[in-house]
């Protein structure tokens, strides 16, 4: 038998008006800048995914690879913090958005439900036949370090 929990959390469940059902996740709203002059945020702090997409980490780890290309690659360091955001931002606010996308689908209502279930088999189809490719944009990402870190023209950096 396993001891019992030395904090509150056995009472805190206990308390709880009902059967605890799916999550409360919440999109944080994006961020204008996440530089300015002498500090910048990676990861989470500058573009918070929901946790049901599984990229948080990776794209903390990614961030601290760009960033570190960045400081050595450029001039300075405010330009280092805008060549940085022009590197990330595109790639990070689709996946903050594709995982807003599939948080919904995994708490879906009733009609969700049923929506879901008739879509999963055909998406999970489609990857079997490419062999996974039509993912590759999310989990195959490759990151040169040896290539420089170079300024996007035409990048929304706010």
């Amino acid at each position: 038998m396993l001891p019992a929990d030395a904090g509150p959390s056995h009472q805190i469940i206990n308390a709880a008006p009902g059967p605890l059902i799916g999550w409360a996740t919440y999109d944080m709203p994006v961020l204008r800048r996440w530089h300015n002059e002498r500090m910048i945020v990676i990861g989470d702090a500058a573009h918070a995914t929901a946790p049901s997409a599984g990229q948080g980490a990776a794209m903390a780890l990614e961030d601290a690879v760009i960033l570190a290309k960045c400081l050595r690659d450029c001039s300075d360091i405010p330009t280092s913090f805008i060549t940085f955001e022009s590197l990330r931002r595109s790639r990070v606010e689709r996946i903050v958005k594709h995982g807003a996308r599939s948080a919904n689908s995994k708490a879906a209502g009733p009609i969700g439900r049923v929506i879901r279930d008739l879509i999963l088999p055909i998406a999970f189809n489609r990857a079997a036949k490419d062999g996974g490719k039509s993912m590759m944009w999310l989990q195959g990402h490759h990151i040169d370090f040896n290539e420089p870190a170079q300024l996007v023209v035409g990048a929304t950096t706010p």
